[in-house]
């Protein structure tokens, strides 16, 4: 019998060691941000020199799967936080796994109003 009773609380803290590991993210210590199902389609359009929307708000664990169109003039879209980097129009997606508000700018020089080209995502 107590060997039986060793034997279940030794698997017990083994299940526990285990499941205490997952889910973290070993880089922040914070845990990890699985995509909660939600996916929120933006489309940022960019024209000399503005973004529009020039704001985006999106919930922590959302997938953004985020469309840039260049418009008018040679236009880019960096969002360094979220490490997204388009050269030209296109779709990519990420999940917004941080909670804060955090630029986007414009990667391309593309003239004079070019450190104007601002944007914010606002993740909550």
């Amino acid at each position: 019998m107590m060997k039986k009773s060793l034997f279940v609380l030794g698997l017990a803290l083994c299940l526990m060691f285990v499941l205490s590991a997952c889910g973290g993210d070993s880089k922040s210590g914070e845990p990890a941000v699985a995509p909660t199902g939600v996916t929120k389609e933006v489309t940022i359009t960019a024209k000399n020199f503005e973004f529009s929307p020039a704001e985006i708000k999106v919930k922590k664990g959302d997938t953004v799967k985020l469309t840039f169109n260049s418009e008018e003039g040679v236009h880019g879209l960096m969002i360094k936080d979220f490490d997204i980097n388009m050269d030209e129009s296109g779709t990519k997606e990420f999940v917004a796994d941080k909670v804060g508000t955090f630029d986007f700018n414009c990667s391309i020089m593309c003239g004079g109003g070019h450190g104007q080209m601002v944007g914010k995502i606002t993740v909550e």
